[in-house]
């Protein structure tokens, strides 16, 4: 009975790692137009808005434009509204 208890928390150990790894860390910002929910879009806003004053400047535009929804990529600065109602609807159309 030891054996099998000892045998199974090895098996155990040896594949906890794999399983980590297969995970996709929450860290990671999902490009525009992958977003799948709410959350993801205001995940992407708050990456793209470095200075957190609740609006995309054309350098933070430019330095987070895999973020940015295309329709947006092109226009002055982008309020989080704009973003958030953009991001939304690419979800709603599946992407």
């Amino acid at each position: 009975m030891r054996k099998l208890a000892v045998a199974t928390v090895l098996i155990g150990i040896c594949f906890t790692p794999a399983f980590a790894q297969a995970q996709t860390p929450k860290s990671e910002v999902l490009p525009a137009g992958e977003a799948n929910s709410r959350a993801d879009c205001l995940v992407q806003f708050r990456y793209a808005d470095k200075n957190g004053d609740g609006v995309l400047n054309s350098a933070e535009a430019e330095n987070a434009r895999r973020v940015i929804p295309t329709d947006l990529a092109l226009r002055g600065p982008i309020s989080q509204t704009e973003f958030m109602d953009a991001c939304t609807a690419l979800i709603e159309k599946g992407g």
